[in-house]
């Protein structure tokens, strides 16, 4: 009963046993179909993920409502149209007050993000590694998973979030000043305006080689500096395609874009504590495994290509045809044309040896006649094999 008892709790922890959901030929055949096929059958495991994250997200969550705090409370003491006992206003040089309270904002809030960094990476890596193995359709113990995952990638995820945050803090503060010079400074607009658009678009940039870290860490072993040069060179070489799953990662937020106080904002809100970030990271590292299996995995020794998916080839294909075209529905029968291969007679008395030379008669017969049966499958095998490359061949002059 105590046994019991245990094998129920495990189960609720960790999750259900850990097994191949699919065989192979069963799986998806592309990654969208992976995507959607994974969300679909393990919602479940998504929920616990996305729970397990926000555990540890919490205090940027926090960070980022204290700052919007932090800039209602000082835009409302701040006199941007105070009298002076008179009834008449007070209207002092108030250009550029606003970007500077913002500036204070983000500089307190990005201190304590950076504080809190060592906290939320055991979220990031763990959560990326049960992804990773969700996507190669691995069986998955979320919480059993989640930990693995923190001891094999921590060391490497929180200095990747150390640099990526520090990067992104002095990007922001530099956009943050440049909207703080446009305001004092309208007549050089034009110029704080390019570099304001130029700092923007390297903060989306470093995003994406933050996002390609993160997956290459979970995959493969590499050094910190490693692993973002390599996030480097794929952003760059597949811009256009990361520009739009970047994009396509935030679908899961896209209810919070509504006023705070609109109904779907609730559900925004509900959507992120329960599954938006996972689901999100899901979309991304999908995609992520498709640009490994087309840039690094042929070069790294042992790697294996199309993990989660089933991609048919001409041997597969040939294996298949040969399967269906040569079995046989019953074995050969070989034909009664031997007289060399006779079963021994006993006599009206006989002894033990006659007995054993029964047996090796009948043991040579069968022999025989197994051996006949493997040189007829392997003979009509042939034959499916030359017709398959004749009809191959001739499709293809076909198509030409």
């Amino acid at each position: 009963m105590a046994k019991q008892r245990r094998g129920i709790f495990t189960r609720l922890v960790e999750g259900p046993e850990r097994s191949e959901d699919y065989a192979r030929r069963t799986l998806p055949s592309n990654r969208w179909a992976l995507g959607w096929d994974l969300i679909r059958t393990n919602f479940g495991k998504l929920i616990k993920i996305n729970l397990l994250m926000i555990l540890f997200l919490l205090p940027i969550f926090l960070c980022l409502y204290y700052r919007e705090v932090l800039i209602a409370n000082a835009s409302s003491l701040t006199p941007f149209s105070q009298n002076i006992g008179f009834g008449y206003p007070l209207y002092p040089f108030m250009e550029g007050v606003k970007e500077q309270i913002i500036v204070r904002s983000n500089v307190l809030v990005f201190i304590a993000i950076l504080i809190f960094s060592a906290y939320f990476s055991v979220g990031i890596a763990g959560g990326f590694y049960v992804i990773r193995n969700l996507v190669w359709t691995e069986g998955v113990f979320v919480t059993s998973d989640f930990w693995t995952g923190v001891k094999k990638n921590y060391k490497r995820v929180f200095p990747l979030t150390l640099i990526f945050l520090a990067i992104l803090f002095f990007t922001l503060f530099s956009i943050s000043s440049l909207n703080y010079q446009i305001a004092i400074n309208p007549n050089k607009t034009t110029l704080f305006t390019i570099f304001k658009v130029l700092s923007s678009a390297f903060v989306v940039l470093f995003i994406g080689v933050y996002l390609f870290s993160l997956t290459l860490t979970v995959t493969y072993d590499l050094k910190v500096f490693k692993t973002i040069l390599n996030g480097f060179i794929l952003m760059i070489g597949f811009l256009p395609v990361n520009l739009f799953f970047m994009l396509f990662s935030l679908v899961p937020f896209v209810l919070l874009l509504f006023n705070m106080t609109s109904i779907f904002f609730s559900f925004g809100l509900m959507a992120v504590i329960f599954f938006s970030i996972s689901v999100a990271v899901l979309i991304w590292t999908n995609y992520s495994q498709w640009v490994f299996d087309d840039c690094i995995n042929d070069r790294v020794a042992g790697a294996k290509k199309n993990k989660g998916i089933y991609k048919k080839n001409v041997d597969d294909e040939l294996q298949a045809y040969t399967y269906t075209k040569s079995k046989l529905t019953s074995k050969p029968i070989k034909p009664i044309t031997d007289y060399d291969i006779e079963i021994a007679e006993l006599p009206s008395s006989y002894s033990r040896a006659d007995l054993i030379k029964l047996e090796e008669s009948k043991k040579r017969m069968i022999e025989d006649s197994d051996k006949y049966v493997i040189d007829m499958q392997n003979k009509n095998e042939d034959s499916v094999v030359d017709k398959f490359m004749n009809e191959d061949t001739n499709n293809k002059t076909e198509n030409k």
